[in-house]
């Protein structure tokens, strides 16, 4: 698991999410792209880019991974609850950021389409990518938070791997069937419309100063 977390509450005082999978829906097909770009089913697409060496293989396949980006980002939709769970935050007085592995601009359509606003986002041009804990400790350094006072939320194994190297508890968002990387995270979230109550049991609240 994350840090560990004692009989009684502990402290939230900001609350990270993933992207995609996460707070929307945008049917991204990773198959899709791994069979565009030529690459093996499983294939860790971010992964293998970064080890194919520069010239036009590589130019051609960030391409196809742009189109199928920003392709999902024009249809993403919000996931069911996570309004009203973000409008929940705010009344708490909490800081939300975004860490994701999509790029910054399919991370901008997104955000600007939904009319979704964090204090802090992060892409894969501003940190390494997931699992690396990297990105999640740089948004604590600029909240000026220890990373056991805020909470990771993310749908994927790499999102749960990070928040328990960077020291933070994790949510696993699951509103399908449950992974067996499940038992990694410290908290399971099935429907967003549960997650107030979900956090209010597990955490109290602390001012961002």
């Amino acid at each position: 698991m994350g840090a560990d977390l004692p009989a009684d509450r502990r402290m939230l005082r900001g609350i990270i999410f993933d992207l995609d999978g996460t707070l929307v829906d945008s049917g991204l097909d990773f198959e899709a792209i791994r069979r565009d770009m030529g690459l093996p089913s499983g294939a860790l697409i971010l992964e293998t880019l970064a080890r194919t060496p520069a010239g036009d293989e590589k130019l051609q396949m960030l391409e196809v991974l742009r189109r199928h980006e920003l392709q999902a980002a024009h249809r993403a939709v919000l996931y069911e609850g996570v309004a009203e769970f973000l409008e929940w935050i705010d009344s708490r007085q909490l800081p939300r950021g975004i860490l994701t592995r999509n790029s910054r601009e399919s991370t901008e359509i997104v955000l600007e389409r939904l009319s979704l606003r964090f204090s802090c986002v992060l892409t894969r041009e501003d940190a390494p990518p997931k699992p690396d804990p990297e990105g999640l400790l740089s948004i604590c350094r600029q909240w000026q938070l220890p990373p056991s006072d805020v909470l990771f939320c993310g749908d994927y194994l790499f999102d749960l791997q990070a928040g328990g190297r960077a020291g933070m508890h994790t949510i696993l968002y699951a509103p399908q069937t449950v992974p067996d990387f499940a038992p990694l995270a410290d908290l399971v979230l099935r429907d967003f419309r549960e997650a107030p109550e979900m956090i209010g049991k597990r955490f109290t609240f602390g001012e961002w100063t």
